[in-house]
C-alpha cells in the first residue's frame, strides 16, 4: 500500500501506470516516482539498466538506493537529478537533463559501483483531473557510446573523468537529438500497444509501414501519432 503524502487517488493513478502494458513492455528504461520521490514501479528495462531487482526498489526512496559513487571525485548525479525532479514537481513541466555521469551500485553481493552515463528526461504524471501525482523518470544508457571504464590502476589521477567531461560537452547535443527521436518512437509504440492490444514488435512494424508508405522518417511518424493523441485528449 502506498503511504505518506501519496493519497489513495494518487496511488491508483501510479499503480495504473505501473501496471500498464506499454510501461512494462517498452524497451526503454522507465521509473515511476511519487511526489516524495519514492519508487513506485520500474519496468524490466530499467531494472536491467541499473542492475537492480524489483524488491530493491519497491517504495524505497530514490536516493537511498541510488546515492552518488563515493569513489568518484565531483560526483553530482544526486544533486542534478534531484534538481530536475524538483523542477518537474514545481512547474508541472517535462525537464530534459544534460548527459549525466551517474554510477549505480554493483549488483547485490558485489562491491563498489558500476560506471554509467545516461541521457535522462523527467515528465509529470497527472491524474484524470490534471493534478500532478508523480514523476516518470526515463533514461537511456549511453555509457558504451562515450567511454570505456578503465581499471583503477590505469586512471590514478582521474584522467578518464576529465576526458569524459570533455566528451560529454561535445556529444551532448547530438545525443539529445538522438534520444528525443528514440523516445518519440518508444512512446508511439506504447500508444499503439495500448490501443490495439498488440506486441512491441507489432507496434514497431506498424510504425515502419506507415513511415514507408508515407515516405516520412520514422521519428516524424511517431511524433505525429503522439500529437494526434494529445489533441484527442484535449478535446472536450
Amino acid at each position: 500500500m502506498l503511504s505518506g503524502s501519496c493519497g489513495s487517488s494518487d496511488a491508483r493513478v501510479l499503480r495504473a501506470c505501473r501496471d500498464d502494458l506499454a510501461f512494462r513492455a517498452t524497451r526503454s528504461p522507465y521509473l515511476l516516482l511519487d511526489r516524495d520521490l519514492r519508487m513506485i514501479g520500474a519496468n524490466p528495462a530499467y531494472l536491467v539498466a541499473t542492475l537492480r531487482t524489483p524488491d530493491e526498489l519497491d517504495e524505497r526512496s530514490l536516493f537511498d538506493v541510488f546515492p552518488d559513487n563515493p569513489a568518484l571525485t565531483g560526483a553530482d548525479g544526486v544533486a542534478n537529478l534531484g534538481a530536475s525532479l524538483a523542477r518537474v514537481l514545481r512547474t508541472g513541466r517535462r525537464d530534459h537533463m544534460p548527459v549525466q555521469r551517474y554510477d549505480v551500485p554493483a549488483p547485490a553481493g558485489g562491491p563498489g559501483f558500476v560506471q554509467r552515463v545516461w541521457v535522462p528526461v523527467n515528465s509529470p504524471v497527472r491524474d484524470p483531473d490534471g493534478r500532478l501525482v508523480g514523476v516518470l523518470h526515463h533514461v537511456e544508457d549511453v555509457t558504451g557510446l562515450l567511454v570505456a571504464e578503465p581499471a583503477p590502476a590505469e586512471d590514478p589521477g582521474g584522467t578518464a573523468a576529465a576526458v569524459l567531461a570533455r566528451t560529454l560537452g561535445t556529444e551532448n547535443l547530438a545525443l539529445r537529438s538522438r534520444f528525443d527521436r528514440h523516445a518519440s518512437i518508444e512512446q508511439a509504440k506504447g500508444v499503439l500497444m495500448a490501443q490495439r492490444g498488440c506486441s512491441a514488435d507489432e507496434a514497431f512494424t506498424l510504425l515502419r509501414t506507415l513511415s514507408h508508405d508515407t515516405n516520412t522518417k520514422l521519428h516524424l511518424v511517431a511524433e505525429a501519432l503522439l500529437a494526434d493523441m494529445a489533441a484527442r485528449r484535449a478535446e472536450p
